[in-house]
């Protein structure tokens, strides 16, 4: 029981706690990749504290595995993880209601991925159908003959992957803009923005009501955009990409919601003022190697408050018969 309890109180503290300092830190703006990475890191290692629970609640299987992994001793095994009546209750309960919530995000990841697979198969029709290869150096870019400006990404495979124009983009922006802009859209299906965002929606989805990583789906859209203004600004210039997306901005806004990444995605005007003040520092690793390094040490925790009771009882098993014992008859 204190096993769980001490899972459960980390749970909550990492769903509720790290999402409020990652939604108000500082750092997350001047190294959105790293932020991406910390972020993710807090969802599935709340999932994967999530899934010890429920190991650990069905005893008898757990306890198995232990006396077989550990060659431990079942009573002793029994003794640490096991509990009283009412505390069983208490587990049963609390059981109970994480498979609820398990089965409500696994039902809830389906849909969404479902709906965000259809979305991308119509729009990958429509631009099949309707669009025409760009010119010259953006001859793998598809240009819809529309005179609003727009530009988004539609995620899929090498072969079925597109990022569009539009012909209003495209008689706005300057050719350096233009190139600053697909560099923008190909960041998006690089680092498979997409692919987080829809993991971000089904988690919130399922325990935002509760508090627990509450922001997360919000703030991995305003990481992503600002992580690909990043690659793009690398090779085109801050200020190029920042007056292009204020144009785009000024013309249109982002007519295709949360289903595809856009040019004109999430809070376009504070990436503008980041972009303009010139925080977006070179691509590095040590700050990508801190948050792997987070990712890790996160994940060990719940495998390390599991696994530590049975470490302290290893090989009690095998234990030798005490020399003070009464002889058999």
């Amino acid at each position: 029981m204190l096993v769980i309890g001490t899972l459960l109180l980390y749970a909550a503290f990492l769903g509720v706690a790290g999402d409020r300092w990652l939604t108000h830190a500082a750092w997350v703006a001047r190294s959105p990749r790293a932020a991406l990475y910390v972020w993710h890191a807090c969802a599935v290692t709340f999932l994967a504290t999530v899934a010890c629970v429920l190991v650990l609640a069905a005893h008898d299987v757990w306890e198995h595995a232990v006396v077989w992994l550990f060659h431990a001793d079942k009573p002793q095994v029994h003794a640490l993880y096991g509990a009283s009546w009412y505390a069983d209750e208490i587990t049963s309960a609390a059981t109970l209601l994480l498979i609820t919530a398990v089965v409500t995000m696994t039902v809830l990841a389906a849909r969404r991925v479902r709906l965000s697979r259809r979305e991308q198969r119509r729009h990958r029709m429509l631009t099949d159908t309707l669009a025409s290869c760009g010119p010259g150096p953006l001859h793998q870019v598809r240009i819809l003959e529309d005179p609003v400006p727009a530009a988004f990404c539609i995620p899929g495979s090498r072969r079925s992957a597109r990022v569009v124009l539009t012909r209003g983009a495209l008689t706005l922006l300057s050719a350096e803009q233009v190139s600053a802009t697909v560099a923008h859209e190909r960041a998006h299906l690089r680092f498979r923005h997409h692919s987080m965002i829809v993991l971000a929606d089904v988690v919130t989805a399922a325990a935002g009501w509760s508090g627990i990583l509450r922001n997360y789906s919000q703030q991995v859209r305003r990481l992503a955009e600002m992580a690909a203004d990043d690659h793009a600004a690398t090779g085109h210039g801050h200020r190029t990409l920042a007056t292009a997306l204020l144009e785009m901005c000024t013309v249109s806004g982002n007519a295709h919601g949360d289903v595809l990444p856009a040019m004109t995605g999430a809070d376009p005007a504070e990436r503008i003022r980041r972009l303009i003040a010139g925080k977006t520092p070179p691509a590095g690793r040590v700050l990508p190697a801190l948050a792997v390094g987070a990712v890790a040490a996160l994940l060990a925790v719940p495998a390390a408050v599991c696994l530590a009771p049975a470490a302290t009882i290893a090989d009690t098993a095998h234990c030798p018969p005490r020399c003070d014992a009464a002889p058999k008859v």
